[in-house]
This record gives C-alpha cells, structure tokens and sequence, in this order.
C-alpha cells in the first residue's frame, strides 16, 4: 500500500480517475479501495464473478478490445510476465489509459540474478502452474509456465519513449524488496532450495526470517529488490520537434531553425 500511495502521490493521481484493472483479481479491487479508488472496471481473460457488483470485461492484456483513452488510469499487479510479449501489454495499457498507467512486476537486479543462481529464485513461474493444479497460471493463463519477465526504469523509460513517440510523459519507478508469502506458497516453491531450507527450520520461521531481512534491505539495498513498481504519466504536450496543423500532427520545421 505504501509503495502504491508514493506512486499516486508522484504521478498527481485524482482519486476520481477512472480505473482498468488488467488481470483483476481480488487483492487488486480491495488495494486500489484502500488507496480511495471507487472507479474501478474488472478486466480478466475471461470474465468470473468478483463477488461485488463492479463492471467486468473480457479483455487480454496483449490486445485490449477497447478505443484509445478509454480510462484516466489503467492498472495491472504481477500480470505482464504471463504474457507472451510483456512489452506489447504495456504499449497497450498506455494506449488505453488518458493519464496513468500504473504496474507491478517482478525488479531486474543484479541481487536477483544472483539469487537465480543459487536457485534460490527461479526463471520460469513453475509454482504458479503447480498452486493451480496444472490446468492455469502460466503464460497467458495456461498450462504452460511462463516466464519471469523482470523490468527496471531504464527498461519502462524505453519502451514508453518508442511507443508514445508524439506526447512528452514521465515515468516514476520504484524497486523495492517484498518477501510477503505464506505457508501454503511456500509449500509449493519445490523447484528452488527454499523448500530444503523450509524443511529444516520451519515455514513459520522462514516467514520471519523474511520479514527481518526486508525491513533491513529495503534500507541497505533497495534498488536490488525482487519487486517492481512504475507509474508512468501521459503529459497532454507534444515533443517539441512536432506541432499540429489542420488537425493533425506534423514535424515543426521551426524546430530544425
């Protein structure tokens, strides 16, 4: 919730936006009602009831079936890396959204790739495909484990400058470390040593130990975190070499005077 309230704040999000939710789940509806979000549409692969009456829409993240502008905000938690091109999601949530685009994906670090390694981490999300008994969970929400497509700012501030090549925008990204998991996730991560080390000194001691090393490395070593968070903000101006003429936008050639 903090790290989504330093986003809100940065990017200047009005609380009255209207809001998409790509690969909604739950947690997402109940996190974006605790920031003070009540505008929220629910949008999944295929449309399953919410449990409350808010708007739902059969959407894929790689091919949104919505006009361009459609919501002041569009939002999406851990859902880019099951898509088979995570970079055409993006473009299509900025596509999309009139103002915000607000993610959260697994961080691209040096620490992480350490981690993969050890195998203490891993590159293909195997548990997500087990915890769903091997029919959902994996890239676009099939059988099939995806991989972990980890982003970083250099990463977002590049796909957004080709793709809205016309608009200046900004981007606000934010690393951070995150190790909230529980006994039944933990009891699934079999394909990485962390189910050896569970063995030996407990799920719930484990739990802690997480909770310990975070507080501590998220002040020592933030950048290196596992988790991602990028708000990125369309700015109604255009690039300073075009201008619009008749309606429609064109190189300035004052520009090159």
């Amino acid at each position: 919730m903090s790290v989504l309230q330093a986003g809100m704040k940065a990017c200047s999000v009005d609380l009255n936006e209207s809001i998409l939710v790509i690969g909604a789940s739950q947690d997402d509806l109940d996190l974006l009602r605790q920031a003070g979000f009540s505008n929220l549409t629910a949008s999944n692969i295929s449309t399953q009831p919410m449990g409350e009456s808010i708007p739902q829409l059969s959407l894929n993240a790689d091919s949104i079936d919505l006009p361009d502008e459609s919501y002041d905000m569009v939002f999406t938690h851990a859902v880019l890396h099951h898509c088979r091109s995570p970079h055409r999601a993006l473009c299509e949530m900025m596509r999309v959204a009139r103002r915000h685009v607000f993610f959260f994906e697994p961080n691209d670090s040096f620490f992480m790739r350490l981690l993969m390694m050890a195998k203490l981490s891993f590159p293909y999300e195997i548990p997500a495909v087990v915890d769903h008994e091997f029919k959902s969970g994996g890239v676009d929400n099939t059988h099939i484990p995806n991989f972990i497509y980890r982003w970083n700012s250099n990463e977002v501030f590049k796909t957004a400058s080709s793709y809205l090549a016309e608009r200046e925008f900004a981007c606000h990204c934010y690393p951070y470390w995150d190790f909230y998991v529980n006994e039944e996730e933990l009891a699934v991560r079999q394909q990485t040593r962390i189910g050896s080390i569970t063995k030996v000194i407990g799920a719930k001691n484990f739990i802690r130990l997480l909770g310990l090393a975070q507080s501590v490395m998220n002040v020592v070593s933030r950048s290196q975190g596992n988790k991602f968070f990028a708000g990125i903000v369309k700015k109604p101006q255009l690039r300073p070499w075009l201008t619009v003429d008749a309606g429609e936008v064109v190189f300035d050639r004052d520009f090159v005077r």
